[in-house]
C-alpha cells in the first residue's frame, strides 16, 4: 500500500517498473548492436507481469489495476491481455464487496432473567 501523500505515486506500479528495467536490461546485454529488442521488451513484460500484485484485498486489486493501465500505457500488455485482466480484477473487486463480515462474539452469553434455550428449540432451529 502507498504511504506517499502524492496521489500519483504508486509503489506497485514503481515496482513492476523495476522489474521490467531490470529483465530487460539483462536480456539486451546478450542482444548483439543492431539486432531488435525485441526479446529484450518481452523479457520486460514477461517481469512486469510477474511482479503485479495479487488480486487479493482491496489495495491489492486497486494496485494491481493500477498496474494493468501502465502497462498499457508502456505497451508492456497487449489490449486484449489487458482487457481479460480486467475481467479478472472486476471479478477479484466484487468478492472483496460481498466477502461476509466477521461474526461479532455476543456482548452476553445468558443475560440475567433469560431462560436457556431448549434442546427441542436448537434442533429446530428456534
Amino acid at each position: 500500500m502507498s504511504t506517499n501523500s502524492d496521489p500519483l505515486h504508486n509503489e506497485a506500479v514503481e515496482r513492476c517498473n523495476r522489474a521490467w528495467q531490470r529483465a530487460y536490461n539483462k536480456k539486451l546485454a546478450d542482444i548483439d548492436p543492431g539486432e531488435s529488442d525485441y526479446p529484450a521488451r518481452k523479457a520486460g513484460n514477461q517481469a512486469y507481469l510477474r511482479a503485479m500484485p495479487p488480486l487479493s484485498g482491496y489495495q491489492n486489486i486497486c494496485d494491481c489495476i493500477a498496474c494493468i493501465g501502465y502497462a498499457l500505457v508502456i505497451d508492456a500488455i497487449h489490449p486484449s491481455d489487458a482487457g481479460r485482466l480486467m475481467a479478472v480484477a472486476k471479478i477479484a473487486i466484487a468478492a472483496v464487496r460481498h466477502e461476509p463480515t466477521a461474526l461479532k462474539p455476543p456482548t452476553q452469553q445468558n443475560p440475567k432473567g433469560a431462560q436457556e434455550p431448549s434442546a427441542e428449540a436448537e434442533t429446530n432451529g428456534a
